[in-house]
């Protein structure tokens, strides 16, 4: 039985979650690029500044719903009505 990167590095992260370990979660999701959880991560453990960043990322990808996500986390209602 084989596993892939992927698949590995999310395991991890749901056993970090259940011991509250955030480092590891964190790790795990930007590995697997799972951005909305990395999102909710970051509002959750108050990094406000790291929201910032992930509001950025998301524009880059041109990520709308991301980007809406991350404004509302940051409470920035002029960014959530940007074009």
């Amino acid at each position: 039985y084989e596993m892939s990167d992927d698949e590995c590095w999310h395991r991890l992260g749901l056993e970090a979650l259940r011991q509250g370990n955030h480092q590891v979660v964190e790790m795990s999701y930007q590995r697997t690029k799972n951005f909305e959880r990395l999102s909710f991560l970051y509002l959750l453990t108050g990094n406000v500044e790291k929201l910032r960043k992930m509001l950025r990322i998301a524009e880059m990808r041109r990520d709308i719903m991301g980007r809406f996500h991350n404004a509302l986390f940051l409470g920035s209602a002029s960014e959530r009505v940007r074009e």
